[in-house]
């Protein structure tokens, strides 16, 4: 009995250790979960602060590439803005090489019909000028013309004979016989019922004789104009003698006028 009693004893210790290992076991293992389960809750955390930190610059880079869109759309609106600018600035510089260049050709033109006349400008028969744009020879009315009359004086006609000699070499113009008078009324008698048919058979008198001395009638017209456009006062007798006059003014050719986009664009 006394050999038994030790080994009984022995036996009941053995059954209490071996649970008091597993149980340290599992609470290594609980631990060690713990632990697994603290760094994973850490990790998580640290992985929603990224992707808010990434979304946070997602919005960013998004609201700078809208921003940059709007800046290129800018940019290329000012871009178009700009070649359309470049483009009229270079078609209003043309159009102003070419409004030069017909005013050189009108200046010299005027030149050489001045110096073809000067002979007859210094004797008083007649005047070249410019006015609103239109070359005219101004003749006075009492070189060719009495009061009243529409018979050329031969001083007149030997005038005419050199004035259309002259002209007939102006190549490539046609020409307006125009007819103006001042505003005194015609004497009791007359023929003509005003100074408007007065200044219009002048005219013709003059392109028939015109004609007459050799001018193609096709580059003639002849118009009158009466006292409606006059040079000078028609309150003294030296302006209403000025007013009284022919003059044959140079029809504008084409590429004297100004180009159709530009009449447009002041209608």
């Amino acid at each position: 009995m006394r050999n038994l009693l030790p080994l009984v004893l022995l036996a009941g210790l053995v059954p209490g250790c071996v649970s008091k290992s597993k149980y340290l076991a599992k609470e290594r293992e609980a631990d060690d979960l713990r632990g697994q389960l603290t760094a994973a809750q850490q990790a998580r955390a640290r992985m929603e602060q990224q992707l808010r930190e990434l979304e946070e610059q997602n919005a960013q880079l998004k609201q700078r590439i809208e921003g940059l869109s709007g800046d290129i759309g800018q940019a290329e609106q000012d871009k178009r803005s700009l070649t359309e600018s470049l483009a009229q600035m270079k078609k209003t510089l043309e159009d102003l090489k070419r409004a030069q260049a017909a005013a050189e050709k009108r200046a010299q033109a005027f030149r050489e019909l001045v110096a073809k006349f000067k002979s007859m400008v210094d004797a008083g028969k007649l005047a070249v000028e410019i006015r609103n744009g239109l070359m005219l020879v101004k003749l006075p009315d009492n070189i060719l013309f009495d009061p009243g009359k529409t018979n050329i004086k031969k001083e007149g006609q030997a005038a005419l004979a050199e004035v259309t000699k002259i002209l007939s070499g102006v190549e490539g113009r046609k020409f307006q016989v125009a007819g103006h008078t001042d505003n005194k009324p015609l004497a009791k008698g007359s023929k003509f019922k005003s100074n408007w048919e007065l200044s219009t058979a002048r005219a013709l008198t003059v392109v028939e004789l015109m004609i007459k001395n050799g001018m193609d009638p096709r580059r003639l017209s002849a118009a009158g104009y009466a006292d409606v456009l006059p040079v000078a006062s028609n309150d003294t007798e030296e302006g209403r003698k000025q007013n009284r006059r022919i003059e044959i003014v140079l029809v504008p050719n084409i590429e004297d006028l100004p180009p159709m986009e530009d009449t447009k664009a002041q209608s």
